[in-house]
C-alpha cells in the first residue's frame, strides 16, 4: 500500500507549524487532485469518532491520508486544547505509515477554521489522495469551510426538530448528512427519517441532491454506506469537470 514517506511527514509538519507561525508566508505550490473532504458539526457530535471510522476505509482503496483536525486554542497560548488526535488512537491507526495526522488550533478565529488553512490543504495535497478536515464544531459558523473542501459532510446530534437544521443555514451547504445514531439518543432513527424527508429532497445548484445517512460511529454501524455516498459525491465531480 502507498504510505506517506518519513521525509514527507516531516516537510508536512514542518510547513504546517511554519504556515500556522506565519500566516502571509508566501510559498508556490503546485496544485495537486487530491480529494478534501470536511467534516463539521457542533461539539460533541461526534466528527473525529466517524473520521477514525472513515480512514480505514480510504486506506484499503489504498489513498493516503492526512487529517487536519482543528480545536479550540486556549485564550492565552494558542494551542489545541482538546487535542482531537486522541479519539484517533488505536493499534491500527498508530502504525499506519499511509496515514498523517496533525491537530491545529483556532488562534482565535471566529468561524472555527485556523489561520492559514487554505495553504496547509494546499501543501497536505501534495503528500496525499484525500485530506480530512475537521472544523473545531462551532455550529454553523463553519460556513466558511465550504470554500476549503470538494465534500462536506455534517455530523448530527438526533435532538430537536430536524427543521431547525434548515434554520441554521449551514445545512444550504452540505452534501453528506450523517446522524449519530449513538446508544445514548432514543430518538436517532424517528429524527433521521424526519431529516431524510426534508434535506434528502433538496439539491445544491451544481445538481447534486444531499444525502442523510444514519449511522453509529462508536460501533461503526452505517458508516460502510456513508463511504459509499461520499465516493458518489467525488465522481458527481469528476463528471462536472468532463
Amino acid at each position: 500500500m502507498k504510505n506517506i514517506e518519513m521525509f514527507e511527514r516531516s516537510a508536512l509538519a514542518y510547513m504546517i507549524g511554519a504556515f500556522q507561525k506565519y500566516p502571509n508566508l508566501a510559498m508556490n505550490i503546485e496544485p495537486s487532485s487530491a480529494w478534501v473532504v470536511g467534516v463539521t458539526g457542533v461539539t460533541g457530535a461526534g466528527k473525529s469518532m466517524l473520521i477514525s471510522r472513515l480512514i480505514p476505509s480510504f486506506r484499503k482503496k489504498d489513498m493516503r491520508v492526512v487529517a487536519l483536525l482543528i480545536d479550540p486554542s486556549s485564550q492565552k497560548r494558542g494551542w489545541a486544547i482538546l487535542g482531537d488526535r486522541r479519539n484517533l488512537r488505536s493499534d491500527e491507526l498508530d502504525c499506519d505509515k499511509g496515514l498523517f495526522i496533525r491537530s491545529l488550533a483556532t488562534r482565535g478565529e471566529w468561524s472555527a477554521l485556523t489561520d492559514s488553512l487554505s495553504k496547509i490543504i494546499a501543501y497536505s495535497k501534495l503528500f496525499s489522495d484525500i485530506v480530512i478536515v475537521e472544523t473545531a464544531g462551532a455550529g454553523q459558523t463553519d460556513v466558511e469551510i465550504r470554500e476549503h473542501v470538494d465534500t462536506l459532510v455534517q455530523v448530527i446530534e438526533p435532538l430537536g426538530d430536524s427543521l431547525n437544521l434548515e434554520k441554521a443555514g449551514q445545512s444550504e451547504e452540505v452534501n453528506i448528512f450523517v446522524v449519530n445514531d449513538r446508544e445514548d439518543f432514543k430518538s436517532g432513527k424517528k429524527f433521521f427519517t424526519s431529516a431524510k424527508l426534508i434535506l434528502g429532497e433538496q439539491y445544491l445548484d451544481d445538481g447534486w441532491r444531499k444525502k442523510v445517512y444514519l449511522a453509529n460511529a462508536e460501533t461503526g454501524f452505517g458508516v460502510a454506506e456513508v463511504v459509499e455516498g461520499l465516493f458518489e459525491h467525488r465522481d458527481f465531480l469528476e463528471t462536472k469537470k468532463v
